[in-house]
């Protein structure tokens, strides 16, 4: 490669990067349907015609912007599951990893309350991790629950709201442990065996998954 092409490529990737920070801002204070590409482009400091150079649509720009993530968070938590013997702690250490989005990556936290179509990223294979989850736990006898499907999308739901009220710092100083306990007697734990649970999961360091 020649200086002249090595230059060029330089500057692509500077400006791509510009506008992927731009993007996760905008995002992250207005959701994707509200952002427009005049918004970004203007915020980048870059031309539309630069843009496009680069994304077909905001929306591959913001499916770019949370593809990374939701791909490090999902072989994040199933290595957990595959660590832990114990069903119920594993979706418990899981859900604190997911609450933990306010305090390690807000931007995305916010990027992810805010934009429904992001938000289907998580279960836009074939599989869902949940599912799988829930599942297994079922099936050692460790949960017991009416409809899988049901329990995951609920406790998914319930998830983004609590992220939201820690992103709003509006949430309680004990909401994760709170949201572990109620999730685990969805799934048919005690109280006692539940506060157990959490309390086992709370001992696991999320930096060494995240």
């Amino acid at each position: 490669m020649n200086a002249a092409s090595a230059k060029a490529d330089a500057r692509w990737a500077h400006t791509r990067e510009r506008l992927l920070e731009s993007g996760r801002e905008a995002f992250a204070a207005n959701g994707v349907k509200a952002t427009t590409v005049l918004e970004i482009v203007r915020a980048a400091g870059v031309s539309q015609p630069s843009f496009y150079n680069h994304f077909e649509s905001k929306h591959e720009l913001a499916r770019e912007i949370a593809a990374e993530f939701f791909r490090k968070d999902r072989q994040a938590k199933q290595l957990i599951f595959k660590q832990i013997d114990d069903p119920a702690e594993a979706i418990a250490i899981n859900i604190g990893l997911t609450l933990s989005i306010a305090m390690t990556d807000p931007v995305i936290g916010w990027i992810l309350v805010k934009s429904e179509t992001l938000r289907e990223l998580i279960v836009s294979s074939s599989a869902d991790p949940l599912v799988e989850m829930i599942s297994a736990g079922v099936s050692k006898g460790r949960f017991s629950v009416d409809s899988v499907h049901t329990v995951a999308l609920v406790i998914r739901g319930a998830a983004l709201a609590v992220v939201q009220d820690m992103l709003s710092g509006t949430a309680d100083d004990d909401a994760s442990a709170c949201f572990q306990g109620l999730v685990l007697r969805m799934l048919g734990l005690s109280m006692a065996e539940s506060n157990k649970v959490v309390a086992r999961a709370l001992k696991h360091d999320l930096g060494a998954v995240a």
